[in-house]
């Protein structure tokens, strides 16, 4: 089950698993009544603002985006991924901080309200304490240099602009260090979501492993890229000469024409 609309004319998907998980982590926080409407509220728009944030910046370089939200948050996902590859690291360095900017303008306007509404009720403190833990602490949390993770992402860019393909490769596994003490840290001190995610993120990211060992072993990357295209080659010629099905096969007399390469 899922929910389509667009902002900004872009797609944005909403599925079941997202509210569950948000509802069931403000439930583990002691939010009752209000205030987890509030906090799925609240939630939703934070991340959909962060996506928008990557999803514009992708837009500014000629890549329209949908936005899709999963169990942990959100993705701006570009509709050509071929060229979303291609882009410079300089580029992706931008996209990758965009998110994270937008969240922590919005929780510097939450921190701003906080003072004024001091007097007021606790619902209202309370949404004003919800909006900016879900903007400042959420984009604070997602420049944690983790691969997946904004900031892990902007790091890699950064470390490749500066040093080339070896500072990516230093970047990545900087950031699988910083996953695994981060890990210990939060499962030691009771903080089993903030381990979880480096862990997810952090050490268990197929692609970080692949990219590490192309940054390291360039001749075996060279070797696996070539591979692949010979797959890819072979495939391609194996459908074109495969036998047409139905009335497309040459029939009677015909068939005797018909010669496969």
């Amino acid at each position: 089950m899922t929910v389509t609309f667009r902002v900004l004319g872009f797609p944005i998907t909403i599925g079941f698993a997202f509210p569950v998980v948000m509802l069931v982590l403000g439930y583990l926080t002691r939010l009752t009544g209000i205030e987890l409407v509030v906090w799925l509220a609240f939630g939703t728009f934070a991340i959909t603002a962060h996506e928008l944030g990557h999803a514009l910046v992708f837009r500014r370089y000629g890549l329209e985006s949908s936005i899709r939200f999963w169990a942990m948050g959100g993705l701006a996902i570009p509709n050509d991924q071929e060229a979303a590859a291609a882009l410079p690291d300089r580029e992706w360095l931008l996209v990758s901080l965009a998110g994270p900017s937008v969240g922590l303008v919005l929780g510097a306007i939450g921190l701003a309200l906080e003072g004024t509404v001091a007097g007021q009720g606790h619902e209202v403190r309370s949404a004003v304490a919800i909006w900016t833990f879900v903007n400042l602490g959420w984009g604070l949390f997602n420049l944690l240099p983790i691969t997946g993770l904004d900031g892990g992402s902007a790091v890699t860019h950064a470390m490749r602009l500066a040093f080339g393909v070896r500072g990516g490769a230093i970047a990545i596994a900087f950031s699988m260090i910083f996953s695994a003490v981060v890990a210990v840290f939060a499962f030691t001190h009771g903080l089993a979501f903030v381990g979880l995610i480096a862990i997810v993120f952090g050490l268990a990211n197929p692609f970080q492993y692949r990219a590490l060992a192309e940054a390291l072993f360039p001749e075996w990357a060279e070797r696996q890229a070539r591979r692949a295209a010979e797959q890819e080659e072979l495939a391609a010629r194996k459908v074109e000469y495969e036998d047409p099905p139905g009335p497309a096969w040459p029939q009677g007399d015909d068939q005797e024409r018909w010669q496969r390469p």
